[in-house]
């Protein structure tokens, strides 16, 4: 309802991490999944993004951690795992034990941008870097601007893209995940057949650059064990800034 959303988002102000994409759940941004520990004053939530993140927070979740871990534990024995992070303040309740079943323990890094460090626009000899237009939003790669946005002009509004593009094709994409006012996160893509030739580079500090140019503040997120993205953004003028408890929750049957 209109009341559990608008208590989501006032929780959601309080917690001091990255927690766009459960902003775009509550502003209907992606056709997501919010569920709340009771109708009236609720105060524990849980979002699901379509791209497997999800977020556990709330002034109460103590009180109710484990229906909040049978809510997680059945949704992935129904075919939905989940990328699970927790408000930091309730990080430390057992989660592994309490949802139980097969799951993994991972780390999520928030990183912070450093204007100083950034070093510009990047030349890729053969390459032709160029601002995303509606063509882009069918980007048919593993991270798609499709699962961030429900249409081209929703993808261009929140911030659009950089493309590398070779042979005039596109063969990177770095471009906006999530917008919360001028704080705008990137997701990164290159085509296989064009990695390891600093693509996702050129196209991330075109980006970058745009974004800058516009009053914006880029933001980037990842997984520790993904070196590469983390290389690539500490290439760009980023710094860690926190690390965050992240677990990856999967069915029964995939044990």
């Amino acid at each position: 309802t209109d009341t559990t959303v608008a208590a989501a988002r006032r929780a959601l102000d309080a917690v001091a991490i990255n927690t766009a994409f459960a902003r775009a759940v509550l502003d209907g941004v992606v056709p997501g999944e919010l569920w709340a520990d009771r109708p009236e004053e609720p105060r524990a939530f849980h979002a699901r993004h379509p791209h497997t993140m999800s977020l556990v927070w709330g002034p109460a979740v103590g009180e109710v951690a484990d229906a909040v871990a049978a809510r997680i534990r059945a949704g992935a024995d129904a075919g939905r795992p989940e990328w699970l992070q927790v408000e930091p303040r309730w990080a430390d309740l057992g989660w592994a034990e309490r949802i139980g079943g097969p799951l993994t323990h991972h780390v999520r890094l928030n990183l912070a941008f450093d204007p100083a460090a950034f070093p510009g626009p990047v030349a890729v000899p053969g390459c032709r870097v160029r601002r995303a237009t509606a063509h882009d939003f069918g980007w048919s790669g593993a991270v798609r601007p499709a699962e961030f946005w429900p249409d081209a002009d929703a993808f261009l509004a929140g911030g659009g893209a950089g493309v590398a593009q070779v042979d005039g094709a596109a063969a990177a994409l770095a471009f906006a995940a999530f917008r919360t006012g001028d704080d705008v996160e990137l997701g990164i893509e290159t085509a296989p057949a064009h990695r390891r030739r600093g693509l996702a580079r050129a196209a991330a500090a075109a980006m970058i650059d745009d974004l800058l140019r516009a009053g914006r503040t880029p933001v980037w997120a990842c997984r520790e064990e993904n070196a590469g993205s983390v290389r690539l953004a500490e290439s760009l003028g980023f710094v860690v800034a926190r690390r965050l408890p992240y677990l990856r929750v999967l069915p029964r049957d995939a044990a």
